[in-house]
């Protein structure tokens, strides 16, 4: 009987309690046998759900982007406030390519310490945050979600924007803060109102106020507003770099492009639990089945990849154009458009 690996782990980090588990990630490679058990299929599939980091262009473009926002922040004569903006379709990849770069910072700088991260000791590490904006915000919701994930208890009721940005600049150097990834961005502008007018306010007062590198990650920037009138300026026009995630030219018969690189690093990352199987999702025809059936979007790519390789691994099948076909009705029936 199959089991469903759905739950191994949530992939979004809803606090700070749940960002070792993910920047340590222990998830030991299993090894393909002649005897294919249930036992060895459900440590394949879990295996595989697991994987985080698939390396892209987009994952690089954005680590680089971030050094150099980091060393703006941290060089400027005048006290520069570099933001770095991802806009991209639903299952882009934006929001991965934002966690693998925070990870791997964190990461770096968790192994250098010498101690646990959340020792109690000592001020507890907080190198990267991460919120998203709730769908309904409002006032200093975003503000509040900043706060709550790093697991403090909530300031007064009648705390002002001032009072959490004050608290928060405080608080940074001693939890070495060195990044916040703001994701769903577009949704403080979608509503036009007053209240999301405070909250472009508040996320200026954000990138502006706070000791850190900004990552903003949403959807149609353009079309929500969140970057118009003066303290949407001033947010736009601080971007290091506006990276359009997922932006990828099609696969091309004469060239090694995005999406080749994609097909080969799903083939090094995936495993299958037959030592007969075989993954062959660097041919032609499944780079062409990648890009056509995920409508050129990498994030819904990899999802499918895995979708499919947990398909192969339950009906001891190759990882191949077939096992595409046999998953791709469940993934465009079931993600956004």
């Amino acid at each position: 009987m199959r089991a469903t690996p759905a739950a191994a782990m949530r992939l979004m980090p809803q606090n700070i309690d749940e960002w070792p588990a993910l920047v340590f990630s222990d998830n030991p490679r299993p090894q393909p046998h002649p005897v294919v058990t249930n036992e060895l299929r459900q440590l394949v599939d879990v295996y595989n759900e697991k994987i985080g980091t698939i390396s892209t262009r987009d994952t690089r473009s954005v680590r680089e982007a971030v050094s150099r926002a980091h060393f703006e922040n941290d060089h400027s004569a005048y006290g520069s406030a570099t933001c770095v903006i991802l806009s991209g379709h639903p299952l882009s990849g934006k929001t991965h390519a934002a966690l693998t770069c925070a990870f791997g910072e964190t990461r770096d700088i968790w192994s250098r310490l010498g101690r646990a991260p959340d020792d109690p000791k000592f001020d507890r590490s907080i190198p990267w945050i991460y919120v998203e904006v709730p769908k309904l915000a409002r006032g200093l919701s975003l503000l509040k979600a900043i706060w709550t994930f790093i697991g403090l208890p909530p300031l007064p009721p009648r705390a002002t924007a001032a009072d959490y940005l004050h608290a928060l600049r405080k608080l940074a150097p001693a939890i070495g803060l060195r990044g916040i990834i703001i994701d769903d961005s577009h949704g403080i502008g979608e509503r036009q109102s007053q209240d999301s007018r405070l909250l472009a306010d508040v996320l200026k007062g954000i990138i502006t106020g706070l000791p850190a590198t900004i990552v903003l990650v949403g959807t149609g920037f353009d079309e929500s507003g969140v970057l118009h009138g003066s303290a949407g300026d001033q947010v736009r026009l601080r971007g290091a770099r506006w990276i359009d995630v997922g932006n990828w030219q099609p696969p091309s018969p004469a060239t090694v492009g995005d999406w080749e690189m994609l097909g080969r690093s799903l083939s090094e990352r995936l495993v299958l639990p037959s030592e007969s199987a075989t993954i062959r999702l660097t041919t032609r025809g499944a780079i062409r089945c990648l890009h056509e059936g995920s409508r050129g979007r990498p994030g819904l790519a990899v999802k499918w990849a895995k979708r499919a390789a947990s398909y192969a691994v339950w009906n001891d099948t190759d990882l191949d154009v077939p096992a595409l076909e046999a998953t791709h009705a469940l993934m465009t029936s079931t993600e956004a458009p």
